[in-house]
């Protein structure tokens, strides 16, 4: 095991062999009696003592002061500076590092100027580039539909094939702008919230409604357990549109003969929203990144290769906004361990995962929100 000795402590020990060469030295050229060397030892050795224990306590304390300092900075404290700075070695290094902390606290005030900077130009552009290329996309999609309904003439069937393929990649451009553009209002924060007394339920149920025919193609079945609730005050549109994104992945992702289950309950201080599905579910690695622009988990892009990876990051801040809460869990316990499941002859490890998202909003409503611009894909 090797010993190791601090620098105050090899100082004292320097001193001490320094006190005892001189003890040593006077007594061979100057004499004495016993009783005298040992006296004039003992006075030296306490004079050396006190001087090298005064030194070293102070030489110690400017050294662990510029070690914390040190390790403030390493965790990013760039606050403040050191007192003390003179001209010996210390005070010289003191200096040095004041100057290394004035230094670093420009270049990251810099840095993080810059970063503000280029984040506001992104978000303008991605605005102004979503702006204006909303009017020529609606252009198309009315000339598209204008040409599907024969008002321009008839048209045969594989041209009306082509006409509706060109419709819904136009929607889907349409709905990727409009998404872009609500993306640029949440991180500018210039996006409006309009409560007003609503009835929730109606809101789920309407946004059922857009779904019911993919709904019935995959013979998907709907579980309902609503708990009767006053009107609160909620932006109607918003509170629609939320629930369509949730129930748009749900349908989406659900395989056919699949269950869709909506919970509506009042806690004490909340209205509690479950939407449980027993569709593919969500990766547990990707699961950190759910809520993130223009994120989609890689099972679902095997399952429907378009998306635009934005709706839950809106979902998400439209919530939270509004003084609710938002999260989800995948595998979905609330379907997986259901033995009333039409799959149920399914081994567990063999069967979908499936998610539930969990959504909190205040029964006294959402918060209202003054901002120019609404919404356009929620």
């Amino acid at each position: 095991m090797r010993f190791f000795l601090k620098l105050s402590d090899k100082i004292l020990v320097a001193f001490v062999v320094f006190a005892s060469i001189l003890i040593v030295t006077v007594h061979f050229f100057i004499g004495g009696s016993v009783e005298q060397i040992i006296i004039f030892s003992g006075v030296v050795y306490i004079a050396t003592f006190l001087f090298t224990y005064s030194l070293s306590r102070r030489f110690s304390r400017s050294v662990i002061k510029l070690s914390f300092k040190v390790e403030e900075m390493a965790a990013g404290n760039l606050r403040g500076t050191l007192s003390g700075g003179g001209h010996d070695e210390i005070g010289q290094l003191t200096n040095a590092l004041n100057e290394l902390i004035s230094r670093l606290r420009t270049g990251v005030a810099i840095d993080v100027s810059k970063h503000q900077e280029l984040t506001r130009a992104k978000t303008d552009f991605i605005a102004l580039a979503s702006h204006q290329l909303r009017t020529p996309l609606s252009i198309i999609k009315w000339y598209v539909d204008f040409l599907i309904c024969g008002d321009a003439g008839p048209v045969s069937g594989d041209q009306e094939r082509y006409l509706r393929e060109i419709y819904r990649s136009n929607e889907r451009l349409i709905e990727l702008v409009n998404a872009l553009l609500d993306v640029s209002r949440i991180d500018v924060g210039s996006f409006s919230i309009e409560p007003e007394p609503t009835d929730i339920i109606e809101r789920a149920e309407k946004a059922f409604a857009r779904y019911e025919a993919e709904i019935t193609a995959k013979k998907i079945r709907l579980e309902k357990q609503y708990d009767p609730l006053p009107k609160i005050n909620l932006d109607p549109r918003l509170t629609k549109n939320v629930f369509e994104n949730i129930i748009s992945n749900a349908v989406k992702y659900t395989p056919n003969k699949g269950t869709i289950r909506l919970s509506i309950k009042k806690t004490q201080d909340n209205i509690l929203i479950k939407i449980s599905d027993n569709g593919c579910g969500i990766p547990r690695e990707q699961q950190p990144r759910i809520f993130t622009k223009l994120f989609r988990a890689d099972n679902v892009k095997k399952i429907e290769s378009v998306g635009t990876g934005l709706g839950l990051y809106i979902v998400k801040a439209v919530i939270e906004k509004s003084g609710g809460k938002i999260w989800f869990e995948s595998p979905s316990l609330e379907l997986l361990l259901d033995k009333g499941q039409s799959r149920a002859d399914v081994p567990l490890d063999k069967r979908d995962r499936g998610t539930t998202f969990f959504i909190t909003i205040p029964l006294k409503g959402m918060k209202k929100r003054v901002g120019t611009k609404k919404l356009s894909s929620l």
